[in-house]
């Protein structure tokens, strides 16, 4: 009887692969899945009781699963309804290319909450992400930049992945990754999109606590200040503490407790392996408020970290019309 269950589960993750394959045949993604599939259909062929099987199901199971959310994104990205996915896209290219990391991640559409799988280095986001919730990307890909930044002299060492040795603190890490990459963006799409004031110092299984988190974010963009200066300082005094306090309604987010990993030790991790990654504003972001309000025309030298931030800063001044979140994507597929 086993056999006849071994045989199904092969039949249907082979499916799943071949559909991924079939959709975008060129793609490193689609053949990563292939190959995962290969090997597991490999492993479900050596099965000789349950248990075995049981635990081979939870891995073919989420196999499928990134299988099917792939091809699912890839027939959406061409059908007339579904969105084309260019300003995520370029936000990933850029954060990349910042990075030092090649650009092997793929994009797909779901229904769930975003999220990143290392099988197949695939992220995930809900359909047509607004300007103002893609900021979040940055925290998923830093799983990937975790497991790619190499030493700058040792291809071997990866100092990020040395430190993220379990789920609180990798969680930690790709949020200071993600701030330091494009500022106060992200810990402001965190506080005013994504926190039930309920839940702030809920911990999971594998996420500390939201209070845990900001208190984090808000650390690495005040040590960003003390060696950048004050700008990324004045985010967190006239941004992203006023948006903590409007959500909790305490003056602060600070809490006893000891951090999984200190900001100061990511950020010093940061400023040796990824320099270029920081998001420095300049006066750039200005430039992209002025562009977004059709004030002028969009200047060279704006990318897609001064777009977020722009029109998070619009947004909080009240200055959001209803084309502005339609200019931001655009400017956003064009790389800034």
């Amino acid at each position: 009887m086993i056999d006849d269950h071994v045989s199904a589960e092969i039949a249907a993750l082979d499916q799943a692969a071949n559909l991924a394959l079939r959709s975008e045949p060129g793609t490193a993604t689609a053949h990563s899945i292939r190959h995962h599939a290969d090997d597991l259909i490999l492993e479900l062929r050596e099965v000789r009781d349950w248990a075995h099987l049981r635990h081979l199901r939870e891995k073919t199971e989420r196999l499928r699963v990134e299988a099917l959310d792939y091809a699912q994104a890839i027939l959406l990205r061409r059908h007339a309804l579904g969105p084309d996915g260019g300003a995520a896209e370029a936000l990933v290219s850029f954060l990349c290319e910042r990075a030092g990391v090649p650009a092997h991640v793929a994009i797909a559409a779901c229904a769930r909450s975003e999220s990143y799988t290392r099988t197949t280095d695939m992220l995930r986001l809900p359909p047509s992400p607004d300007a103002w919730h893609l900021p979040v990307l940055a925290h998923e890909l830093g799983h990937y930049v975790i497991r790619e930044v190499s030493h700058v002299r040792d291809k071997e060492e990866r100092p990020l992945l040395e430190r993220a040795d379990n789920w609180h603190r990798e969680e930690l890490i790709a949020d200071c990754y993600a701030t330091y990459a494009l500022g106060p963006a992200y810990p402001l799409s965190c506080v005013r999109l994504r926190i039930d004031p309920d839940e702030v110092d809920v911990t999971g299984p594998s996420h500390p606590s939201w209070r845990i988190r900001v208190h984090t974010m808000t650390e690495m963009l005040m040590a960003m200040s003390d060696k950048h200066g004050r700008t990324y300082s004045r985010a967190v005094e006239t941004m992203i503490a006023p948006a903590w306090t409007a959500l909790t309604g305490e003056e602060g987010n600070a809490a006893e407790y000891q951090a999984p990993i200190p900001a100061a030790t990511v950020f010093d991790l940061l400023e040796r392996h990824l320099p270029r990654a920081r998001y420095e504003p300049g006066g750039m972001v200005g430039a992209a408020e002025r562009a977004l309000t059709g004030e002028e025309r969009r200047r060279p030298g704006i990318t897609p970290a001064h777009v977020l931030n722009a029109v998070w800063r619009l947004r909080l001044d009240g200055g959001v019309t209803g084309e502005t979140g339609g200019r931001a994507l655009a400017m956003l597929a064009r790389g800034g």
